[in-house]
């Protein structure tokens, strides 16, 4: 008895030890190798978490041995054929718990991936530069959206926001416009800088008043100068167009392969132009002694849509909706097939999972492995 106490004790301190050694190598690697100039980092750090496991499955592996031994005990002099079922066999025993928390340990490193270097690869992706044209003509401070709570120019902030929302990956500029036009923004994937900029256009950035939606397309054609994307075009006004300039666009933006779209904002019914839209007590615009009255000129929009085989959106909410036109643009013909190389981290997770394997194989075949000629 005292032998198979012995052994028992052996068994334990061995358990101890191994893992002594065991977490004291994995501490030393990581505290003096140099991991970081060797390039080497592990993507998911916080699977490493799950190795507090280990503890738990080595405390239940002593109390079953300890279980064993003590039964071992108790049927030792009750003959061979009584000790079958309780044989006490502690190298097995050992290598078992040594296998499976092992495979454990492997497996988790190879949830954590490690990576060292990179490898190029090449790829190719659809692309498209999306350029918003946003009326700030004096009209677009008229309140008829949303049975009058709203300005036409809050809605279009509001599209433009949701239209951010719903990209994936085309670049966008946007151009205000009134009689003339600028870049209020250039060619970008920044959608975050977009959502700064767009919150401070205001109808007063030109002074300049008027709706000149010819001049705005000719100003975002200059964006499509140096790319080989695909090219589109969001015009979000009220279409009360005084210049007519458009036509002329028209062909040069169907040389270029330019997709047109149109969202017109406001209401049949109108509302009034206010002389200064923070301030109502300042009234309204006049002609000739009355008040103007403005409204969404859809005949004029429908035949700019017309004659350009573009998509037309007309809305009085709010918040527009404004779901087809980005369907449009995600599934447009326009977008150009682009092909591009990126650098990927070399994953080397492979390893770790071939070692779990092999210590799960070994810990099926270990009856095996210890007595090959046992049948």
């Amino acid at each position: 008895m005292i032998e198979e106490t012995n052994t028992y004790n052996r068994l334990v301190k061995l358990l101890l030890l191994s893992e002594g050694i065991w977490w004291t190598l994995v501490l030393i690697a990581y505290a003096f190798v140099p991991l970081d100039r060797l390039g080497i980092k592990l993507l998911h750090t916080e699977m490493l978490g799950l190795w507090i496991v280990i503890p738990v499955l080595a405390l239940l592996s002593w109390i079953h041995w300890n279980w064993k031994a003590k039964i071992y005990k108790e049927y030792s002099g009750y003959g061979h054929t009584r000790m079958l079922w309780v044989k006490f066999e502690p190298a097995k025993a050992f290598l078992h718990y040594f296998l499976l928390r092992s495979t454990y340990f492997f497996i988790v490193l190879a949830m954590a991936q490690p990576v060292a270097g990179s490898r190029k690869v090449n790829g190719s992706k659809r692309v498209l530069d999306l350029v918003i044209c946003l009326d700030i003509s004096n009209s677009m401070n008229t309140k008829d959206m949303g049975g009058g709570e709203v300005s036409r120019l809050t809605a279009a902030k509001q599209a433009i926001g949701e239209l951010l929302n719903q990209l994936k990956g085309e670049r966008i500029a946007v151009v205000v416009f009134a009689n003339d036009a600028y870049t209020q923004l250039p060619l970008t994937m920044d959608y975050g800088a977009a959502k700064l900029f767009v919150p401070d256009i205001e109808t007063s950035m030109i002074s300049d008043q008027g709706t000149n939606i010819g001049r705005a397309l000719e100003v975002a054609r200059e964006q499509f100068k140096d790319t080989e994307s695909g090219k589109a075009i969001l015009v979000i006004t009220d279409g009360e167009d005084h210049e007519a300039l458009w036509r002329k666009q028209l062909e040069e933006l169907k040389k270029q392969q330019v997709e047109l779209a149109y969202l017109g904002l406001g209401s049949g019914k109108g509302g009034l132009i206010p002389n200064n839209p923070y301030d109502p007590s300042e009234g309204y615009k006049r002609e000739n002694g009355q008040a103007v009255v403005s409204k969404i000129d859809k005949k004029g929009l429908t035949k700019m849509a017309s004659e350009s085989g573009s998509i037309l959106v007309t809305s009085d909410s709010p918040f527009p909706n404004i779901y087809d036109i980005a369907t449009n643009y995600k599934n447009t013909k326009n977008k150009q097939l682009m092909k591009i190389e990126f650098k990927v981290d070399k994953n080397y997770f492979y390893i770790p999972a071939i070692l779990a394997l092999l210590c799960m194989i070994c810990y099926f075949f270990l009856p095996i492995i210890i007595n090959p000629n046992k049948s």
